[in-house]
């Protein structure tokens, strides 16, 4: 399995194209410049090739570039079972397109469950629930490489995400990224800032202690 990093300027979000036998990309910005996402995907692949596109949880960073790139990839859209209600009817609130003064699209959005593995050619990412920055936000771990895909859960060097959004909790974002601490993880993929190779799991355990300091508060 290959990840490369999509990576758009300001607040938006990170991409990841991830490459087998098929090919998916994970999250798809905030969708103000897909012209230029697509040529960075033409950079490594066919964009046509991508069949499926995951979407790690509701927020407008990740999902405002979707309707764009899904009609340009020719690709499925998907979101786990609790945010594919707000992408289909486009909640401007929860999904804070409004709070960045954007306009979401309603998106045609198959739902994925918790525990679901999808199949990338040989290798398999397994669906975590990691509710706590929205209600069903998802990781996505490939057990070969000790890979997580993390959306805005975790963060390098110990970030997590905001929990004060619309669907957003504190006690379960911490049961969240504890749990993540019980996996063997070695390179992390975050919605936003760098990656992380090797070790990740030293950035995962710090996380954890920060957001603990939360709830001691």
């Amino acid at each position: 399995m290959e990840v490369r990093l999509i990576a758009d300027p300001g607040y938006d979000a990170n991409m990841y194209l991830v490459m087998s036998r098929t090919s998916i990309l994970i999250d798809t910005g905030t969708g103000l410049s897909p012209e230029e996402c697509v040529n960075a995907l033409s950079e490594f692949i066919d964009p046509k090739d991508i069949d499926r596109i995951i979407l790690t949880h509701r927020h407008i960073d990740h999902v405002g570039g979707a309707k764009a790139l899904s009609e340009a990839c020719d690709a499925t859209l998907y979101a786990s079972e609790d945010e594919a209600p707000s992408l289909r009817s486009a909640d401007q609130v929860t999904t804070a397109a409004r709070m960045f003064g954007k306009e979401l699209d309603k998106l045609e959005v198959e739902s994925i469950g918790y525990g679901d593995v999808i199949e990338i050619g040989t290798e398999e990412l397994r669906v975590i629930h990691t509710p706590g920055h929205t209600k069903g936000s998802i990781c996505l771990y490939e057990e070969g490489t000790k890979s997580l895909l993390c959306g805005d859960t975790v963060f390098a060097y110990g970030g997590v995400g905001r929990w004060d959004f619309p669907t957003g909790n504190l006690q379960e974002l911490v049961r969240s990224v504890k749990s993540l601490t019980e996996i063997p993880v070695e390179n992390l993929y975050p919605g936003h800032g760098p990656v992380v190779q090797g070790n990740a799991h030293k950035h995962i355990q710090a996380s954890y202690r920060s957001i603990k300091v939360y709830t001691l508060v």
